[in-house]
């Protein structure tokens, strides 16, 4: 009689898949040569499960279980806003998602003057798919507004208002017209309405004395000048 040793069958097959994905086919033999059936004989990717396989009679070999875990498909999701004022700063579009999603982009750089379609492809092996961000670029607008930029030294000084004429919030600096001297005032349009800056040059005129003759000598009886309406 001999006796031979028990060998274990030997596979390399992956544990884990993703959810839905093709499985391989299951081997019918083994890394070591021995010969056999799987109960069940394919690999269900939308269920964890357990896969044994039965040595044929004859070959000295025991049974081998494959636990198969399978994962959870996961969306990436991105903080990354969606409005962009036409020529301003793009945002750089990250590698990694904010659930943790390794990834790249295609196109891989935001376009700040055109609407766009950037499409984040996942790394294989991570259970993902593509993300699609959608970017719209929204035109400046130039505020516009009605206000004196001309009057005589010492008047009262207009109000800067802190909204223009077109609806476009801000504020201004300075904050304040001087009514004594020239000066340039902008106004910087608040965040997140693709507003432009605008700037008011404001000139104070001097005041002036007219410079009629201080003194005038008549005879008495004799017909005055008129008296004019403009200064000479």
């Amino acid at each position: 009689v001999t006796v031979e040793t028990t060998t274990a069958p030997t596979f390399s097959l992956p544990t884990s898949f993703c959810f839905g994905t093709t499985a391989p086919a299951l081997p019918t033999t083994s890394n070591n040569g021995i010969t056999g059936t799987w109960s069940p004989a394919a690999i269900n990717t939308a269920t964890n499960g357990n896969y044994v396989f039965t040595p044929a009679a004859g070959q000295c070999s025991a049974p081998f279980t494959l636990s198969v875990t399978i994962n959870s498909i996961v969306a990436p999701t991105f903080a990354i806003a969606t409005t962009l004022c036409s020529g301003t700063t793009a945002p750089i579009l990250p590698t990694t998602s904010s659930n943790g999603i390794t990834g790249t982009w295609s196109p891989s750089v935001v376009n700040n003057i055109a609407n766009g379609n950037y499409v984040f492809t996942p790394n294989a092996g991570q259970c993902s798919v593509p993300f699609t961000l959608n970017i719209a670029i929204t035109n400046s607008i130039a505020p516009t507004f009605t206000i004196i930029d001309t009057f005589c030294n010492g008047t009262t000084a207009p109000i800067l208002p802190a909204t223009s004429n077109n609806g476009i919030t801000g504020t201004w600096s300075p904050a304040v017209v001087s009514n004594t001297d020239d000066g340039t005032y902008v106004f910087t349009p608040t965040a997140g309405q693709c507003g432009m800056p605008f700037s008011l040059t404001v000139t104070v005129t001097p005041n002036e004395t007219p410079d009629f003759p201080m003194t005038l000598t008549i005879c008495s009886g004799q017909t005055p000048p008129t008296l004019a309406t403009t200064s000479p």
